[in-house]
C-alpha cells in the first residue's frame, strides 16, 4: 500500500513544474512530503485528507494500483500552474467577466444539487447522469460537479469519480455553466441552460459542449438536461445515483429522456468535431 501511494504520488507530482510548486500550493512540510515520495513513511488521516482535498481525490483512491491509478488522472504533462498559491480558477475569474449583484440575484433560487444529464460521445448508445453542486461564494455563482464513471475493464459495479469546478453567470435570459477538471486541468466545457419557467425549479434543458472523454479528446455538443435534486436527498445519495445507462433505461425519466431526443437516438444525437 505504501508503494502504492509513493508511486501515485510521483504521478501526480509528474503534472507540476516542481515538488516545491506541490508542496507550497498544497501547505505541505517538504521533508515529511519526499519521505511519502520514497515510501519511507504513510501521511497521517490529517496530511492524507489535506493531499486528497488538493488534488481531488477520495480517500482510498490514491492507494490504488499504479496503472489503475493512471487511468484513473488520465496521466498526460500536465500545463504548469504559476507559483503564487492561487487555486486554478483565480486565473480564469481574472480573465473571465464575473457575474454582477443582479445576476446573483437571478441566480439564488438555482443554488442547490443537480443530476446532469447527455449523451456521452466516448461511450456510444450511453446517457451520462452527473452530480452537480450549485453554490455562492464571495457573491459569484460557483459549481462543483462529479462524473461518477463505471471501469471498462473491471467490474461494473466498480466506479471511478472525475471532478470539475467551475461557475454559472446568468446571461440575457440564459444560464451559462463553465468548468474545468480539476486534477488535470485537461478539460474544459460550458453549458447554456434555459431557466426555469415558474416557480418550482425541475427540469432545465440546455446544450452543453466539451472535449470527449475518449482517446482522440474530440470536441462535441449535445443536448442536456438539469434535473433539480430533492433537499432531502443528501450528497452522497445523489451522487450513488450517477453512472452511465443505456439509452432506454428505466433509471432515466421520459420527460428526460424526450428532452435530449433519445427516442431518435443515432449518430447524429450529438455532434464531433472532425480534426
Amino acid at each position: 500500500m505504501t508503494n502504492n501511494l509513493a508511486v501515485n504520488l510521483r504521478t501526480l507530482c509528474s503534472y507540476y513544474s516542481s515538488i516545491s510548486q506541490v508542496t507550497k500550493l498544497a501547505k505541505i512540510n517538504r521533508q515529511q512530503f519526499n519521505k511519502y515520495l520514497g515510501g519511507q513513511s504513510s501521511p497521517s488521516l490529517s496530511s492524507l485528507r489535506k493531499i486528497n482535498d488538493f488534488f481531488g481525490l477520495e480517500e482510498d483512491e490514491l492507494f490504488l494500483p499504479p496503472e489503475e491509478f493512471k487511468q484513473l488522472v488520465n496521466h498526460k504533462p500536465r500545463v504548469a500552474q504559476p507559483d503564487t498559491g492561487a487555486q486554478p480558477l483565480q486565473e480564469l475569474f481574472n480573465s473571465a467577466m464575473q457575474s454582477s449583484d443582479k445576476s446573483q440575484e437571478i441566480l439564488k433560487p438555482y443554488h442547490g444539487l443537480y443530476h446532469d444529464y447527455y449523451c456521452s460521445p466516448s461511450n456510444p448508445g450511453k446517457v451520462l447522469r452527473a452530480l452537480i453542486s450549485v453554490y455562492e461564494k464571495d457573491n459569484v455563482t460557483l459549481t462543483k460537479s462529479i462524473e461518477r464513471l463505471p471501469y471498462k475493464d473491471k467490474d461494473k459495479t466498480r466506479h471511478f469519480n472525475v471532478r470539475y469546478h467551475g461557475f454559472v453567470q446568468a446571461i440575457r435570459d440564459r444560464l451559462v455553466f463553465t468548468d474545468i477538471e480539476t486534477l488535470t486541468l485537461n478539460n474544459w466545457g460550458q453549458r447554456i441552460y434555459y431557466p426555469a419557467n415558474r416557480t418550482r425549479i425541475d427540469l432545465l434543458p440546455g446544450l452543453t459542449m466539451a472535449i470527449s472523454g475518449g482517446l482522440d479528446h474530440r470536441p462535441f455538443c449535445s443536448h442536456a438536461v438539469l434535473e433539480k435534486i430533492d433537499d432531502g436527498v443528501s450528497m452522497k445519495q445523489a451522487l450513488q445515483q450517477c453512472s452511465l445507462f443505456s439509452i432506454d433505461s428505466p433509471e432515466i425519466r421520459d420527460d428526460i429522456k424526450e428532452k435530449l431526443h433519445l427516442e431518435s437516438y443515432n449518430d447524429k444525437t450529438f455532434m464531433t468535431a472532425n480534426g
